[in-house]
């Protein structure tokens, strides 16, 4: 009989979790703010390829700018989100940390690397971070990385 009892329980504390498990995303997607949510994730992207064409472009002086509006676009998604239940700001923050200290690092690096490949290697290292507080969010929520910001190029027009 005790048997029983204790496999009911266990059964029981399986489903809860199973449940919360499956809350995690739906919470996600009943984000207060979620329109200054999308636009810091995008901006985070934004800032992210400009990193990516600054190196490329061998232009390390830039980098620690592009550092200093990759916090300010961390900032932004940190307010986006300071409504929301502590369990959920707490997994953000501990991701958005990694990710803006790999970005730090390449900013850091820029001061003395003469060598693109090395700050790209350390660029892809930090997009992967910036993916995992992507994870964090609903795919509706996710930037596309390939799409030119709003405002830059043709804006819209068709050519001739």
């Amino acid at each position: 009989m005790n048997m029983k009892r204790t496999r009911k329980i266990l059964a029981i504390l399986a489903s809860i979790a199973f449940v919360l498990a499956l809350a995690g995303p739906i919470l996600a997607a009943q984000l207060k703010s979620p329109d200054d949510v999308k636009t810091a994730l995008r901006l985070l992207v934004q800032v992210s390829n400009d990193f990516k064409r600054q190196i490329t472009n061998k232009n390390f002086a830039r980098v620690p700018h592009e550092y200093m509006e990759y916090t300010e676009a961390a900032d932004a998604l940190r307010t986006a989100i300071k409504n929301e239940p502590a369990d959920f700001k707490n997994r953000v923050e501990t991701r958005l940390k990694a990710a803006v200290a790999a970005y730090q690092k390449i900013s850091d690096m820029s001061s003395s690397a003469t060598d693109p490949d090395k700050l790209m290697a350390e660029h892809a290292k930090a997009v992967t971070a910036m993916n995992a507080v992507f994870d964090l969010f609903p795919a509706d929520f996710r930037p596309d990385p390939n799409l030119p910001p709003p405002g830059r190029g043709r804006g819209g027009q068709k050519s001739q």
